[in-house]
């Protein structure tokens, strides 16, 4: 089992070197975070963009990459449609973004999911390693759909507990998020929740279990529970995938982790492979983690596909 993204680095040399398309790597600290990642067996990359900006930033980190695949382009939707299009076609395992707008890639991988006739929805799974907690924690959707519905939403959980089944979670636990109100109509993120719990129960979202709290304080306090002080928080309670009610409710709270002391990693997982995502923030290190978890995705699902 998958537990820490300590474990991902490990399965990742066992399993690697994967292909690998870099979209844009037009960046140094991108450039760096293939460089290391090549140097520890994680991947084979086959670079996609500008080729002088490549070797320019190549040479500055004194990498060399003249033995790689190299496929010229400068627009930046063409980049991303020939990405995703590899790894649709079963020519590589593994995208990532560069230098390049993340909504790109989103829009490419939509459309190739759709001529593919996969019925995958595309959604966004953030990681957190939480120190105490012996579990990798997911927040999705944190990057695609703006306010899913229902229907979305079932889709949206199905590539969660996908993944945590990937990496050895038999049944995942989930926490539908929602607020409630003691006055007026109850919020529509709730009856989702009430009607989500019969989709789980039935099997349809694979084998996962959504519990009966359905906010922060439910989870670590219990339904009406009271805390003296903080220290009374039971970590080892945090479910392992929250669905949240809209994207912006995802995206804030995924990147908490910049206060909170927690490492984040997060991907789009396809039919076909994973797609990594960095944030403009994200430096070297938290780039070949994601990197890293993109290799042991692959070589999962090419496994169960097998």
């Amino acid at each position: 089992m998958v537990r820490s993204l300590r474990d991902i680095a490990k399965l990742a040399q066992k399993c690697g070197p994967k292909k690998l398309a870099v979209l844009a790597p037009e960046d140094e600290e991108f450039m760096l975070a293939v460089k290391r990642s090549c140097e520890m067996g994680y991947i084979e990359p086959i670079l996609i963009g500008n080729t002088k900006k490549m070797e320019r930033l190549a040479k500055n980190i004194k990498f060399d990459i003249s033995g790689f695949e190299k496929i010229v382009e400068n627009d930046r939707q063409t980049i991303s449609d020939l990405g995703i299009n590899l790894l649709f076609s079963g020519k590589l395992s593994i995208v990532s973004k560069g230098q390049i707008p993340t909504s790109y890639i989103y829009r490419s991988t939509i459309r190739a999911e759709a001529k593919a006739g996969s019925g995958m929805k595309v959604s966004v799974i953030s990681l957190w390693e939480m120190p105490e907690v012996d579990h990798l924690v997911a927040i999705t959707d944190t990057g695609v759909t703006i306010n899913p519905d229902f229907k979305t939403k079932v889709e949206i959980l199905k590539n969660a507990v996908f993944l945590y089944h990937l990496f050895g979670y038999k049944k995942p636990q989930i926490a539908v998020l929602s607020a409630q109100r003691e006055f007026s109509e109850t919020l529509s993120s709730y009856h989702d929740y009430e009607s989500l719990k019969q989709v789980a129960a039935s099997g349809d979202m694979g084998e996962c279990e959504i519990i009966d709290s359905t906010s922060l304080s439910e989870i670590f306090m219990g339904m009406g529970g009271h805390l003296n002080n903080y220290s009374e928080i039971d970590l080892m309670k945090t479910p392992h995938i929250f669905l949240v009610p809209c994207l912006d409710t995802g995206n804030i709270l995924c990147k908490l982790d910049l206060l909170l002391g927690v490492k984040r990693c997060s991907l789009t997982v396809t039919s076909r492979g994973a797609v990594c995502i960095p944030a403009r923030s994200d430096l070297r290190d938290a780039i070949i983690t994601q990197i890293a978890m993109g290799v042991v995705v692959a070589d999962r699902i090419g496994k169960s596909v097998s």
